[in-house]
């Protein structure tokens, strides 16, 4: 069976940019909604989203919903899109390297992941299984646009180290 994972800018752009995005179609079926594909190219210099990622439409009860949470300030129209489209598909994951978007889809028991949490997935699925290779992924995340804490740095080497170990 395959996974459906619902994306957003954020994980597309961050993974681009260290060089680990070929981990994402590893992962499901990539799905984003249009104005997140829109979003990606602006910020990646108009560069476009891999072929194997498909934008879905948002139906008109999730387009509400997500107006909806955009209008009350609970999430940027981006994220709001996606937990919206995640939702209308039942998908497996919600990606999101957001906080606040993060924490509003668990608060609607959504299974949410990141960037860091999907190298940690490649990793302990055998995906990426060289210790080297894993920590370079994770420095090449801590360098790309993405904010990672010392202490999310830290625990991510952690976690690569007993996981391949």
């Amino acid at each position: 069976m395959t996974r459906l994972i619902v994306c957003d800018t954020g994980p597309l752009l961050h993974l681009s940019e260290a060089g680990a995005i070929h981990l994402l179609p590893l992962a499901g079926e990539i799905v984003v909604p249009p104005v997140e594909a829109w979003e990606f190219e602006q910020n990646a210099q108009r560069w476009k989203p891999p072929q194997w990622v498909r934008v879905r439409e948002l139906d008109e009860i999730s387009n509400r919903k997500s107006a909806r949470w955009v209008r009350a300030k609970h999430l940027d129209p981006g994220e709001s899109a996606a937990v919206a489209l995640t939702l209308q598909l039942r998908a497996d994951w919600l990606l999101t390297d957001d906080a606040k978007a993060r924490q509003f889809a668990e608060s609607m028991d959504l299974e949410v992941h990141g960037s860091i949490g999907l190298l940690l997935w490649s990793v302990a699925e055998g995906q990426v299984n060289d210790p080297a290779n894993a920590v370079a992924l994770l420095d090449a995340l801590a360098n790309s646009s993405l904010w990672i804490s010392k202490r999310v740095l830290h625990v991510g080497r952690q976690a690569i180290d007993n996981l391949l170990s």
